[in-house]
């Protein structure tokens, strides 16, 4: 029977090449310098706490510093900032079986009779060898309430023999008052920089031809921590054998291909929707995880976010072009979205179909404003136009050459060309129309033509003779003139007005009694206006009652109402919607007024006019 060989045992790298004194440490070097100075000038705490990132040394410097307090070799009678590594003490910390240095599970002894048992019943015996009692409490956040408060009193008073050292990655699970009585040092994570070189230093011990990318990937999917790192590279070599390069780890690891988040990114930049589908097609085809495609696609867009300010290096190639046509925020929105779909893609039955669809929204609801701006400032200055971020029409946006901004069009001509007035048409409104009415004569229909380079000067309109204006006329050119004017021309179709010899008479019908205040204290302004058009003084009065709802009187006007006129009226003023609850507009009537009788509208033309208000004048 062959007998098991000791020697062939295999041990795991992060265990193998696990640092032994404070040189080996790497990335956490201001720390392994104040302990070093500590140790040299006898300053030693009596309390440590060592928080940080999983995988970064608290637990390994914890216990290089109890070899340093113990170590006996190289004839040491003191504490020491180099432990030599060979003496018993050396070797039984760094094995976990030194009696006098005891590591304790926090997690697993949270219950006050525990930590009683384990420490402060023993805290006050003697070390049975080492110069130093050490206690290394790992995750030492578990620990109750009750168990943190029966520590208490022990670690703020040990007896001189004894040194507590406390690890977590949760410091502020800590109680305040544990914390205040230890002397703090945090763990930073180390740097992709870091493990890379740490691991490239480590397969060249062992024999292994790691290329420098390799390195790379596996140092940014450890997170910062040496550990995870360490666990990775022994996976790779399981995976690839003596040779690790990026395609072998790429697909080991699960990642997405450059030129896949590439293309992604790309289309979320363009708005290219058919290019997003096909970057989902390849990734059912090829079989990739739609979870790590999007962390890979969100730590891209932060690579490149970094990037496009100038910080670090190109995260995968193209994307110099894709900071040059996007905006850093722009980016950024996209990253944060991103983030936030990685979490509904999570609990998502259909994950592949989620992640696109997820994307298509982040897609639609990010906008370059940034970009959309420089453009504007560019057209403004006539300057060359800066490339576009994408544009949400038809299979997506496809970046256009940079173009000279167009030179401004000249400015439309209007002229009047005659034509029949249409039935129901809309009253004109501006000076065109004042001038139309006191010609006597109907508005013409306005007709947009490209003015020639050198504009005419505008003629002025002549108004014929004031005599010739009848009362309606005059308050027909009225209502055009104080069309601009929301609540005078509001008032103004709200009433009914009587012509006589001696003035007008205006009234409001039941409902509308309120528009009596704004119109009192508009009458001077619309006999001045009236006096302006006619040419004569007219004096506009209120009268009192409901006289609105009656037709204008026959003999002001000269002509009767007729009856299908008032039920038109009556029909328009129910139709009539308010646009706004500050100041209603309501279309006024006036068809009693305008000389005409309304006629029977023909059997074809009453479907009409139940959709659009209006009445057959003859």
């Amino acid at each position: 029977m062959e007998m098991f060989d000791e020697s062939n045992k295999y041990v795991s790298l992060a265990n193998k090449y696990r640092p032994q004194t404070f040189e080996d440490m790497v990335g956490q070097e201001s720390i392994s310098k104040t302990l070093k100075n500590a140790l040299k000038l006898g300053r030693i705490a009596h309390a440590y706490l060592f928080y940080g990132p999983r995988g970064c040394g608290k637990t390994t410097t914890a216990r290089i510093l109890a070899k340093a307090l113990n170590c006996t070799g190289n004839g040491h009678t003191k504490p020491t900032d180099e432990p030599c590594g060979k003496c018993p003490q050396c070797l039984e910390i760094a094995q976990s079986s030194d009696m006098d240095v005891l590591e304790l599970d926090a997690a697993s002894n949270t219950q006050v009779e525990k930590v009683r048992e384990a420490i402060i019943d023993t805290v006050a015996l003697a070390s049975s060898r080492d110069r130093f009692k050490v206690f290394i409490l790992d995750e030492v956040h578990m620990l109750s309430t009750s168990s943190f408060n029966a520590l208490l009193k022990t670690i703020e008073e040990p007896p001189a023999h004894v040194v507590f050292i406390l690890a977590t990655t949760e410091k502020h699970k800590v109680p305040a008052t544990i914390v205040s009585r230890c002397q703090t040092f945090r763990f930073r994570p180390i740097t992709v920089e870091e493990i890379s070189n740490h691991l490239l230093d480590l397969s060249g011990a062992e024999n292994i031809d790691l290329t420098p990318g390799a390195a790379r990937i596996i140092a940014k999917n450890a997170g910062g921590a040496m550990r995870d790192a360490l666990t990775l590279l022994d996976r790779a070599i399981a995976y690839s054998g003596d040779r690790i390069d990026e395609k072998l780890v790429g697909e080991m690891l699960g990642l997405t291909p450059d030129e896949l988040i590439s293309q992604a990114v790309n289309a979320l930049a363009d708005k290219n929707t058919a290019a997003l589908h096909q970057v989902f097609e390849t990734l059912k085809n090829e079989g990739f995880d739609s979870n790590s495609f999007l962390k890979d696609l969100k730590n891209a867009l932060g690579d490149l976010f970094y990037f496009s300010l100038g910080q670090g290096s190109e995260p995968f190639e193209g994307a110099k072009q894709i900071t040059q046509k996007v905006s850093p925020g722009f980016l950024a929105s996209l990253s944060r979205k991103v983030n936030k779909l990685i979490e509904e893609v999570k609990f998502s039955d259909n994950a592949l179909v989620s992640a696109e669809v997820g994307l298509f929204t982040v897609m639609d609801s990010c906008l370059d404003i940034e970009n959309f701006v420089r453009r504007l400032e560019a057209l403004e200055r006539g300057e060359a136009l800066p490339p576009a971020s994408g544009s949400a029409a038809g299979g997506g946006f496809k970046p256009s050459a940079v173009q000279p901004a167009p030179m401004p069009k000249p400015a439309p001509q209007i002229r009047q060309a005659a034509a029949p007035v249409q039935p129901a048409a809309q009253p004109p409104k501006g000076d065109d129309a004042i001038a139309a009415m006191l010609a006597d004569e109907p508005a013409a229909p306005q007709e947009v033509t490209p003015a020639p380079a050198v504009q005419a000067p505008t003629v002025p309109v002549e108004v014929k003779p004031a005599a010739n204006l009848t009362d309606r006329q005059v308050w027909d050119a009225l209502l055009a003139q104080f069309s601009k004017s929301p609540l005078m021309y509001d008032v103004m179709t709200s009433c009914s007005v009587q012509f006589g010899e001696d003035g007008w008479a205006i009234s409001f019908a039941p409902g509308k009694e309120f528009y009596r205040v704004p119109a009192k204290s508009k009458l001077p302004e619309l006999e001045t206006a009236a006096f302006k058009i006619s040419g004569r003084k007219i004096k506009i009065t209120l009268a009192e009652g409901a006289a609105a709802s009656s037709a204008p009187k026959a003999q002001a006007t000269g002509v009767k109402a007729a009856p299908a006129a008032k039920q038109a009226t009556a029909a328009n003023t129910q139709t009539a919607q308010a646009i706004s609850q500050e100041e209603p507009f309501v279309k006024g009537d006036f068809s009693a007024d305008a000389g005409v009788q309304a006629q029977e509208a023909p059997e074809e033309l009453k479907d009409l006019f139940s959709v659009i208000p209006g009445e057959l004048m003859a």
